[in-house]
């Protein structure tokens, strides 16, 4: 049977671009700082990894490779981000996959932010499209603009979808960085419970958090002191025996690797993950990475070194095979974007009498919208444009 064909092995990928991960954590944990550490002590080149600035957090750093997005637009603008994203620099890493590959991991800061301005630009297509001169307020709106025909967060969620699919098939790995915001959060029995998680909103973790096959959220960690630098386990008291706060006290930032009964957004699909809070640093996340890796490869006789080797040629022949389809794709659109505005120099009579009988020779029907051999589109070009 068929398709027995496509039954197969599965080694897990054991490079750090291999995998989208996302590292979460408030202002000013340190995101792009971790990025900037991790990439330089992971990749012998520079150029092994881009940065994707979709704002301005990476500007008290030295880094090398960054495309600073966020600056084709801001305000009302902002929707400029997103065209000049998915329009100039998706295509563009997806042609250099095939032709000379120079990036193997994408850094995105911030994922809120780029959700940002891709609701910018689906608020403002929707508007051109449903003729709303004042432009729509939000994704809620966009419903009642299209007369229900369209949810505004299933339009966000299948507007970033296929650029994202794009370089992940172009065989980009993706680190996103991503805010952290504390949450109340009620069960059905009525208990409340306060936890850490995402910032965005539920169609943005379909998008980065669902993908994510490692999750670290950074997280300040706080000890209480007594006035001799110990740490306290109980609250100190005053003479009446009423607790009170200490005056000192210090913070550390720490990597969390999995949730706990106050972090949510952490995790992924390893099982060798540190159940405790690890010291914030570059190295230490590396070696998770690391460790985690090792840990789910049980049967493989294979060295790391050994499949990193396979594993980035397998990457590179699937990314050519991609950007050949998608390539294929483009020709099939443009020679018929081009048919197409040819057809306008007829009336309906001369199209039925000189194109479509050959048309119907052509594609075996006169509708050439459908067809997707570009050999027969270009013999339909070349004939209409010669037809009087």
């Amino acid at each position: 049977m068929s398709w027995r064909k496509k039954v197969t092995n599965n080694t897990p990928k054991v490079e750090l671009h291999s995998i989208d991960s996302l590292v979460a954590g408030s202002y000013k944990t340190g995101k792009t700082r971790l990025w900037k550490e991790a990439t330089e002590l992971h990749y012998a080149s520079p150029e092994d990894v881009l940065l994707l600035a979709f704002e301005a957090g990476y500007e008290t750093w030295e880094l090398d490779n960054i495309i600073p997005i966020h600056k084709e637009g801001s305000d009302e603008e902002l929707w400029k981000v997103w065209e000049f994203f998915k329009k100039e620099v998706v295509p563009g890493l997806v042609k250099e996959a095939k032709e000379s590959r120079v990036t193997k991991l994408l850094g995105i800061d911030t994922a809120d932010r780029c959700i940002d301005a891709a609701t910018a630009w689906v608020l403002k297509d929707r508007a051109k499209k449903y003729g709303v001169p004042g432009g729509i307020a939000s994704l809620q709106a966009l419903g009642e603009a299209s007369g229900n025909k369209e949810n505004g967060y299933t339009a966000l969620y299948d507007e970033m979808k296929k650029p994202f699919d794009a370089l992940k098939n172009a065989g980009y790995g993706k680190m996103s960085l991503a805010w952290t915001k504390e949450k109340e959060t009620t069960l059905y029995n009525g208990m409340k419970y306060n936890s850490i998680e995402l910032m965005m909103h539920a169609t943005g973790r379909k998008i980065f958090e669902s993908q994510a096959s490692l999750i670290c959220c950074l997280f300040n960690e706080v000890s209480v002191l007594d006035k001799s630098g110990n740490e306290m386990n109980e609250n100190i008291k005053d003479k009446k025996q009423r607790e009170k706060g200490s005056n000192f006290h210090e913070t550390r930032t720490v990597m969390v690797f999995r949730p706990t009964e106050y972090i949510s957004i952490a995790g992924g699909r390893y099982t060798d993950l540190p159940e405790e809070p690890v010291e914030y640093s570059a190295q230490n996340f590396l070696k998770v990475f690391e460790d985690a890796v090792k840990g789910q490869l049980k049967k493989t006789t294979k060295k790391i070194e050994e499949l990193k080797v396979e594993q980035e040629q397998e990457r590179d022949e699937q990314a050519k095979e991609y950007a050949e389809q998608v390539e294929e794709q483009q020709s099939v659109s443009e020679l018929i974007t081009q048919i197409e505005a040819e057809t306008k120099r007829f009336t309906s009579n001369d199209l039925k009498d000189k194109v479509v009988p050959q048309f119907t020779k052509f594609f075996g029907t006169p509708n050439y919208r459908n067809a997707t051999d570009t050999d027969s589109l270009q013999k339909a070009l070349d004939f209409i444009k010669s037809v009087e």
